[in-house]
């Protein structure tokens, strides 16, 4: 075997495109080793003022300043020999009216490819990076909140027994509270008032989404948090600081008797650094009084982090990502009050025929566990109304965030969902025409199949206790087991098998088990 210390390491780097910086981080990796970080680099540029403002886009300005600092990052990638990389863009550039041509620009200037990611992938990534740094702690396997209020949003995730049940990203970016927040000449005191109501507000209905209140441990993010704590807890770099809740109290009051040129003079922060400060703790602070928490834990941790330990596979494996986005979705069912029992039946009958037919489909564990989302929240639509749910269910999947989860993801799960009633994949139908060729065969196949599975509940009674897939000759036999009398189940199977049939191009048919183990 060779020698693990002599494999030379190599060069990898991420780039975090935020609402008021770029950032950049360049590591080496070696096989059986932590990332060693060699470089960083940051550039304060102001995206989201102008994303936040009234007309929405990036001015010619700040994109240039933007292009001069990844210009500069590509220089310093190319000294280090860099080849991989991932860098993306966050709200700033996400909800900017011309986030296309602020991409576009940056790969023909830069050399750059850039990744606007989504709520739900950078709570994922923020995450990571907390497993990384708090490895360990009682944290991490209790109710802790886990908080990062950046300049361009807050995202925000509770945990409940390290799976992260519940999770969002909030309009509570500093930059974004400034800019719309009304006139900011007044005097210091009243904008501190309009921006404490506010945050209050949107507070109060995070608390009506997710329990708050049950958090025993707060982890706070972010360069405003770091500050704070340094200013508290006076440990050394790269270590978790903790704050206890009255101090952090205490220092948040201090601090918002400051305006941004007192913040400047007192502390030496940069202007930019000044601006967000206040906000983002005012953000902090009204999240910890809404927790049971004792303290503000915070880490050496960051997006980047995340991205880091994700970019050299150093993150958890696809199982653990399984149960971390079940549990988020399981937390949306619950929201929308849907029958788990129904739900959880339904999910294990999905995924044992998708197994069974794995050599039909030739689809992936990740479709797995899309189809399982889709069979756990198929009916959370009635919610909305009993009519049409399906439709219903298909707005909600769309619109709403699931740990793990892609804005891609929710898109073919929403679809999966939409069929599991009533009319087939049309032409007419334009969520699905909206998806590319390939996803939308991906829908038809693992929608077939939840038809098949919500079938074998029909009554909500979880009769069948389980099902089979048998290749006879040129036809599919599903093979049940269960107790008490089937033939509603079996008739609802034969009147749902349409789409089935389509895609797979075979009979379908049903009959009882007779003595068969799995």
């Amino acid at each position: 075997m060779p020698d693990m210390q002599a494999v030379s390491p190599e060069p990898v780097a991420v780039i975090d495109i935020g609402a008021s910086a770029v950032r950049l981080v360049i590591a080496e990796v070696r096989p059986g080793h932590d990332p060693v970080v060699v470089e960083e680099a940051s550039r304060a540029v102001l995206l989201g003022k102008d994303t936040f403002s009234s007309g929405g886009k990036i001015g010619p300005q700040t994109l240039e300043a933007t292009l001069r600092a990844l210009q500069g990052f590509r220089r310093m990638m190319d000294d280090h020999g860099v080849r991989r990389y991932r860098a993306v863009a966050t709200s700033a550039v996400r909800e900017a009216a011309n986030a296309d041509t602020f991409v576009d620009r940056v790969q023909v200037r830069a050399g750059l490819q850039v990744e606007i990611i989504d709520g739900s992938e950078e709570s994922r990534l923020t995450y990571l990076a907390v497993q990384d740094s708090m490895a360990g702690h009682p944290a991490l396997g209790s109710h802790t909140l886990l908080v990062e209020a950046g300049a361009g949003s807050a995202d925000i995730t509770l945990l409940e027994g390290q799976q992260p049940k519940y999770s969002g990203v909030y309009a509570l970016g500093s930059i974004r509270m400034r800019q719309g927040l009304g006139p900011w000449r007044t005097d210091h005191e009243q904008r501190t008032r309009v921006l404490a109501r506010h945050i209050g507000n949107v507070v109060g209905d995070i608390g009506r989404e997710m329990p708050l209140a049950a958090a025993q441990y707060m982890i706070a993010l972010g360069q405003d948090a770091r500050f704070a704590a340094q200013q508290l807890a006076g440990a050394p770099d790269h270590a978790l600081r903790e704050v206890p809740r009255e101090a952090f109290l205490d220092f948040c009051a201090r601090m918002e008797r400051f305006d941004e040129e007192e913040l400047v003079d007192r502390y030496g922060l940069s202007l930019v650094d000044a601006e967000t400060l206040v906000p983002a703790l005012m953000v902090y602070r009204e999240l910890l009084v809404a927790t049971r928490a004792s303290a503000l834990l915070v880490p050496d941790a960051s997006l980047r982090v995340g991205l880091l330990v994700d970019l050299v596979g150093a993150s958890a494996d696809l199982s653990d990502l399984s149960r971390q986005v079940l549990a988020s979705a399981g937390s949306l069912g619950e929201k929308y009050r849907y029958d788990a029992a129904h739900a959880r039946a339904v999910a294990r009958l999905a995924v044992r025929i998708f197994d069974d037919l794995q050599a039909e489909h030739s689809l992936g564990r990740r479709d797995r566990l899309l189809l399982e989302v889709a069979a756990l929240l198929h009916d959370i639509g009635i919610f909305v109304g009993l009519r049409a749910h399906h439709k219903h269910a298909q707005y909600l999947l769309s619109s709403s965030e699931i740990f793990g989860l892609s804005g891609a993801d929710r898109a073919i799960i929403a679809n999966i969902a939409r069929y599991h009633r009533r009319a087939l994949p049309q032409r007419s139908h334009l969520p699905y025409v909206a998806l590319d060729r390939p996803e939308r065969v991906r829908v038809n196949k693992l929608a077939a199949i939840l038809r098949l599975a919500n079938a074998l509940d029909a009554e909500h009674s979880q009769r069948v206790a389980d099902v089979r897939v048998i290749d006879s000759d040129d036809a599919f036999v599903l093979e049940l087991r269960g107790d008490g009398d089937l033939s509603m189940e079996r008739t609802a199977v034969m009147a749902r098998a349409d789409l089935f049939i389509d895609v797979f191009g075979r009979r379908l048919s049903v009959r009882m088990a007779e003595g068969w183990e799995r």
